[in-house]
């Protein structure tokens, strides 16, 4: 400010306006003055002045410069909350009561805040997640998202899909179709003496065997490090031999039924699927798919299940999530919910039904296996899972049986302790992210004790020949703990953020902020290691990318936000590259393509942000310079 602009403001000199020709001069050297009053400019009384012309005498004329006065006082406010916050946090816990306060653009002209009911409600609906409704009359679908569900769950930020569809919709035979289009009931009116019929066409939709087993391995190198659904032993050395070398043509019963088969092509789908040879989101994979599905219809999976049917539906939970049509993420959740509501019949120990040894262990490893990733899910998507640990009546494999039984077998995300974890952390995390009524704060922290406290496995020497399995392994190993604890403190985070948006440290729940802060942050380091090393593998897993966005959002939020405080590593960088991680995953991997635009909206906020706070810079130096050229003395 100059030295008149100081003068005018202590009434020791007429205002500007006055000042100007042809106007009179008010005497009283009152602020503002009467003449201003008059003549409805009071408001840019003492240094404001009209802008010349016809007309200027009316207000508005004056719009543009009262919206930049009303922007500078704006901004001035925020200023005078953010050191009135620093102040507060000196002498007390609680905030001030003046920060405490929300207003409306009309009830800060009535002065009057916002009634305390319609906070709370509006905070109890935050916590619901979200109803995305489809707008189609027609169909009138509704998807529902949870509390913990991930932005990436958005249907707003979906993108084209990359999904191929080079096969027509007609190839199969006519019957053929007809189950897939079922999918999952079984139509009536096929007696089971046709069933022989049925299994030979689809039969002739098989590969060669050599072919077979080369996508049945590629599947168990790619993927059965962390889903062990079937096994070596299982696929390749029974079923694959059972279905190729079985002469339908005699008159006796065949010795696998529809499930058996559907879960041979769910394999070969998931085989194509990331197989490195062929590009992703293939037809070979789609083909055998659909022939899965049908497989799948011949017999019903509510009346005749057995465990080729659990495995079948979940292996087309992990080909619906890794297929590259986002359409397809309901199937995922609603194929592995199926299967979680089959296995309910085999939650108990199969020792109590008489098994023992490997069967015993197979029906022990693939239930723990189940279970764990039905957690994962309803994690990623805010939906509780079909089986609570409440229920769940089943042994964890011994070591010695994980060692006896699993040789020949790719290793597994660390055996038995996966299922010990699985039991004492991740289920009480999702039981606590799911509730209706949220945990206190005190619980949150002793199962962020507990999971930091719980022992972490040594993963294999990389050097092996599986580089692989091994080294997948090894990333897991690496994320599992910072993913538990980030799902664990996601929702704190957020609420530390909207208590205290300038300093969230400074919240009762802060230590949330700074944990799931740092998880996130090595999330994405571990992620932008382990995708220059596998970079195929990676962009065709779909949790990897879902999981990464849910951390880029974090750290997205914190970058955006530009807040006072020192955080290490710096959000902006870490969201760089993250952003440069997912535009290269982008090339191949349709859910990165698709998280692309969130992160164009992010990079364009803090692109204005950085250029609003150059501006303020720029504006504070000017005045500093005002100063010293009215005499002021500057401060050194």
């Amino acid at each position: 400010m100059s030295s008149k602009e100081r003068q005018r403001t202590r009434g020791e000199i007429a205002c500007a306006e006055c000042r100007s020709p042809g106007h009179r001069t008010d005497r009283s050297h009152i602020v503002p003055c009467s003449t201003c009053v008059k003549r409805g400019c009071s408001m840019l009384c003492p240094n404001g002045t009209m802008p010349p012309g016809k007309g200027s005498r009316f207000v508005g004329v004056a719009e543009e410069y009262l919206r930049q006065k009303a922007a500078k006082l704006e901004e001035r406010m925020r200023s005078l909350e953010d050191a009135l916050a620093i102040l507060q946090v000196n002498t007390s816990t609680q905030p001030h009561p003046l920060l405490t306060k929300i207003w409306t653009t009309e009830e800060a002209d009535s002065g009057s805040s916002v009634d305390a009911t319609s906070t709370s409600a509006h905070s109890l609906i935050n916590t619901l997640g979200s109803l995305h409704l489809d707008g189609n009359p027609q169909t009138d679908a509704a998807c529902f998202f949870g509390p913990s569900g991930g932005s990436e769950c958005d249907p707003d930020t979906s993108s084209p899909s990359t999904e191929t569809h080079e096969i027509e919709v007609d190839y199969l035979d006519p019957r053929i179709s007809n189950l897939d289009r079922v999918f999952p009931f079984t139509p009536s009116g096929i007696p089971k003496k046709h069933f022989r019929h049925f299994l030979e066409m689809m039969n002739s939709y098989l590969p060669g065997m050599q072919r077979a087993i080369s996508l049945c391995e590629t599947f168990l190198q790619s993927l059965s490090w962390v889903f062990p659904i079937v096994s070596r032993q299982h696929i390749i050395g029974h079923l694959i031999p059972l279905i190729y070398r079985t002469e339908l043509h005699s008159l006796e019963p065949p010795p696998y039924g529809p499930h058996d088969l559907a879960l041979l092509f769910s394999t070969l789908a998931l085989g194509a699927l990331v197989d490195p040879t062929l590009p992703p989101y293939n037809a070979e994979a789609r083909h055998y798919q659909r022939v899965a599905r049908a497989a799948l219809c011949l017999q019903s999976v509510f009346t005749e299940r057995s465990m080729a049917t659990i495995k079948s539906l979940h292996l087309m939970s992990m080909y619906y999530g890794m297929s590259g049509t986002e359409s397809n993420t309901e199937l995922c959740y609603s194929c592995l919910n199926l299967a979680s509501q089959a296995a309910l019949q085999v939650h108990k120990d199969p020792s109590r039904w008489g098994f023992k040894g490997r069967e015993a262990y197979e029906h022990r490893s693939y239930f723990w296996a189940l279970f764990s990733q039905s957690l994962w899910q309803s994690l990623a998507i805010g939906r509780p899972p079909v089986i609570m640990p409440a229920i769940v009546d089943c042994k964890i494999p011994s070591d010695f049986e994980e060692a006896t039984y699993r040789l020949g077998e790719i290793p597994t995300a660390f055996g038995s302790w996966n299922s010990y974890y699985t039991m004492e952390c991740l289920a009480p995390v999702v039981e606590a992210t799911q509730a209706v009524k949220p945990p206190n704060y005190q619980t949150i922290l002793e199962l962020d004790r507990k999971i930091r406290e719980f022992s972490m496995p040594v993963s294999a020497d990389s050097t092996q020949p599986d580089r692989v399995p091994l080294e997948m392994v090894a990333f897991i190993l690496k994320s599992y703990r910072d993913l538990t604890l980030m799902f664990l403190h996601r929702g704190f985070f957020a609420q530390a953020m909207g208590e205290f948006p300038s300093d969230p440290l400074r919240s009762p729940v802060g230590r949330s902020f700074i944990v799931a802060y740092q998880c996130a942050s090595a999330l994405i380091t571990s992620t932008i290691n382990q995708f220059k090393l596998q970079p195929v593998i990676c962009s065709r897993m779909w949790r990897i990318w879902s999981h990464l966005f849910s951390a880029a959002v974090i750290v997205g939020t914190v970058a955006i936000r530009k807040l006072g405080i020192k955080l290490d590593p710096d959000p902006l960088e870490h969201l760089e590259k993250a952003c440069s991680l997912y535009y290269e995953a982008a090339q191949t991997c349709s859910r990165a393509k698709r998280a692309l635009v969130s992160f164009e909206r992010w990079y364009l906020s803090i692109t204005r942000a950085h250029y609003h706070a150059s501006e303020a810079n720029l504006t504070s130096a000017s005045s500093k310079s005002d100063r010293r050229e009215d005499g002021s003395p500057s401060t050194h």
